[in-house]
């Protein structure tokens, strides 16, 4: 199968989409477009630093090593616009794509895969070609995405797209439920129940060790994990990833440590050594449409896992320690810090148990399947 899949930058962070098809990859022609932009840009600091960033790779080789570019993969970073509404813009975007494509859309079918709307306008779909929309997120409530410019291409993309892929419950109630079905996020199962050293950024710290990786963004409870650190100076709180909110008052506290973002390789090099993974997400419909990716590389790992009450972790209540309060929250922290080895041991093959089924593998298997039958017409 031929795909043509537009989705964030390839390599910028491990998304789900990239996860799916570097397995998918491994057997199928794909040709991978750089994000095409889901915000008109402001004359604004943030806004023109995010059109520089994206003109400089026009003419550049990407220096991320989030995740690993199959070899069979093609990836371009087409110089669209980012002003999708307006018309003369669609018309030079879809130009510049047709430009780019013009010797792939054959008479082969293509699958067109799209994780952003914006760009269901740049192609003309042929009889034979299927429409795939994977919803990965709630745009509606996405930080950093317009969501008035979003909503038209999103609605037009539900209407014409012959599968959608949903990742939560929450996003499959949006849609039409005759051509749509669930996607959840998988796991690199081998990579996160692998045995590794220790990471030298936490090496050396003493007591327990409660860690969290990932974006450190507007969706933590930065009140809840503040008052973690200042009722309990004597755990280690560890955070590794990029910082996007404001973390002075949290960074103060001597037994908090950030970690600046690593490698998607190296993540387990963190869970599988500290004593408690944690989820503590404030109550939003960003977070109440999510999956979190880390949520099934926690379960892979096998770290007792406390959490904050969202849809995502409900699913294995019996698995994860999950609290409706900052109180609480806390005091799920101790009573998983006092678990015995039967008990750690117990949890451990419980939660690997799941992440077995949510194998990246597993998940390039049924969009395969699903495909195959969609072109059958069964």
């Amino acid at each position: 199968m031929k795909f043509i899949v537009f989705g964030e930058d390839w390599a910028s962070h491990p998304s789900s989409t990239q996860h799916l098809f570097s397995e998918l990859a491994k057997n199928h022609e794909i040709h991978w477009i750089n994000s095409i932009g889901m915000r008109k840009p402001r004359f604004k600091r943030n806004d023109l630093e995010r059109v520089w960033s994206k003109f400089k790779q026009l003419f550049s080789q990407s220096n991320h090593t989030a995740i690993k570019t199959p070899s069979t993969m093609q990836v371009y970073k087409l110089p669209v616009l980012p002003w999708h509404n307006n018309t003369l813009v669609k018309r030079y975007n879809s130009w510049i794509f047709s430009q780019y494509f013009k010797g792939i859309q054959n008479n082969e079918p293509i699958i067109y895969w799209l994780s952003v709307p914006t760009a269901q306008y740049l192609f003309t779909k042929k009889v034979h070609d299927k429409l795939i929309y994977y919803c990965g997120d709630d745009f509606n409530a996405l930080a950093g995405v317009d969501a008035h410019l979003v909503a038209p291409f999103e609605k037009n993309l539900i209407n014409k797209a012959d599968l959608i892929y949903v990742i939560s419950q929450f996003l499959m109630n949006k849609m039409p439920h005759y051509k749509t079905k669930m996607l959840s996020h998988g796991v690199s199962y081998d990579l996160f129940t692998s045995h590794t050293d220790i990471a030298p950024e936490i090496n050396a710290l003493n007591g327990p060790v409660v860690g969290f990786y990932g974006s450190i963004n507007a969706w933590l409870d930065m009140t809840l994990l503040t008052a973690l650190a200042a009722q309990r100076p004597h755990y280690q709180l560890v955070l590794v990833g990029d910082i996007v909110a404001c973390t002075s008052q949290l960074l103060q506290f001597k037994n908090v440590t950030h970690v600046p973002a690593v490698e998607h390789q190296r993540l387990v090099t963190f869970s599988a050594h500290w004593d408690v993974s944690i989820l503590p997400f404030v109550n939003n419909a960003q977070i109440r449409a999510c999956d979190p990716l880390k949520l099934k590389e926690y379960l892979a790992v096998g770290t007792p896992i406390v959490a904050t009450q969202f849809p995502a972790v409900m699913r294995y209540e019996s698995e994860i320690y999950i609290a409706k309060t900052q109180a609480e929250f806390i005091s799920k922290v101790d009573e998983v810090l006092s678990l015995d080895k039967t008990q750690l041991n117990t949890l451990k093959l419980a939660q690997r148990h799941i992440a077995q089924d949510h194998s990246w593998q597993s998940k390039a298997l049924a969009v395969e399947h699903d495909i195959s039958t969609l072109n059958h017409g069964l």
